[in-house]
């Protein structure tokens, strides 16, 4: 049984797949299982699956009708072997480093998941380091501390990927399998708080490729309306049980609504009952988006156009949409 299970949920990803595959093939550390689960792909990502399965015994290949990533990776642990789990997205890839790093703290804190942060580089090779710190490592104790690396620095971040969980964490866990847009965020507060124990390490292992047509870069559709709902409930949950908090939850769930917002602006489909709630609440939070030191300032510009002049925000990032592409 191999020590290390990672997991590759794929849907139309094949100009990418194989680099992210050999980039798990190409780790120091060995002692892995690779499980693609192919989420009913039609670009032909399934057939790359089935070839990189029947040349290496340690990779598997699963095929489902499409459901969404959070399904997949439901499905992955489902089939699991190893004691350890890894996430990875099918356009990124790893440092060769990465299992060995993760699995050695992992060992030496005996922690319930270790993080390392990523690096961002796009189809021009441009590179932008979003995740950097200065310490040599943060250590999360309590689910609290947790809620505070996540919501106020922000170095603990709602993705499953540059983390490596044990496995047990996810007896129990809901993967938000219906909601196709956030799940991941739901998932990791949930693990974070059954964690024991969170090593965040300072270390770029996991590199992060940004693209036009991903799904965080897509337009609007009823899952954002969903997502927006599941947004509000999430948040209300966690400022019950965390009320030290409160400033710093509503502050990251503010950035996250306004992506509800330039979704619609991207393919020009406005929800007018999403749109009136999104403005009651960010003028409701407007205080505290201002004065929170985490949220960036162009952000906050956002915050304000979108509650009190959202044509103007709706113009101004169209223009930018169609320069830039994002």
């Amino acid at each position: 049984m191999s020590e290390i299970s990672v997991i590759i949920p794929v849907y139309n990803t094949k100009p990418y797949l194989s680099r992210c595959i050999d980039s798990v093939l190409k780790q120091t550390y060995e002692d892995w299982e690779l499980l693609l689960v192919d989420d009913g792909s039609t670009d032909g990502s399934g057939q790359i699956c089935d070839e990189y399965a029947q040349a290496d015994s340690r990779i598997k290949a699963f095929h489902n009708q499409n459901q969404g990533p959070a399904a997949s990776r439901n499905y992955g642990i489902r089939e699991a072997a190893g004691n350890f789990v890894m996430f990875v997205d099918s356009d990124d890839w790893l440092d060769e480093e990465m299992l060995r790093t993760m699995y050695g703290h992992m060992q030496e804190t005996g922690a319930g998941i270790v993080c390392c942060i990523f690096k961002d580089i796009d189809g021009h090779g441009k590179i932008s380091h979003p995740q950097l710190f200065h310490e040599e490592c943060i250590d999360c104790h309590t689910a609290e501390e947790c809620m505070y690396q996540m919501h106020h620095t922000r170095h603990l971040t709602g993705s499953p990927c540059t983390k490596l969980f044990r496995r047990e964490l996810f007896e129990g866990i809901d993967f938000c399998s219906n909601v196709t847009i956030g799940e991941d965020y739901a998932m990791i507060v949930q693990l974070a708080e059954k964690a024991g124990r969170v090593r965040i390490l300072p270390l770029e292992l996991y590199f992060r490729y940004v693209r036009k047509g991903s799904i965080s870069h897509g337009g609007y559709t009823n899952r954002h309306k969903q997502a927006f709902d599941h947004y509000m409930r999430i948040r209300k949950e966690l400022i019950r049980k965390y009320p030290a908090l409160t400033s710093d939850i509503t502050a990251f769930h503010t950035e996250y609504e306004m992506a509800v917002i330039t979704a619609m602006c991207r393919n020009d489909r406005y929800d007018k009952e999403v749109l009136n709630k999104l403005r009651r609440d960010l003028r409701k939070n407007m205080r505290n988006t201002l004065r929170h030191p985490s949220v960036p300032l162009y952000m906050k510009g956002c915050a304000v156009l979108i509650a009190y002049a959202q044509p103007v925000f709706i113009f101004l990032f169209r223009i930018l949409y169609h320069m830039t592409g994002r």
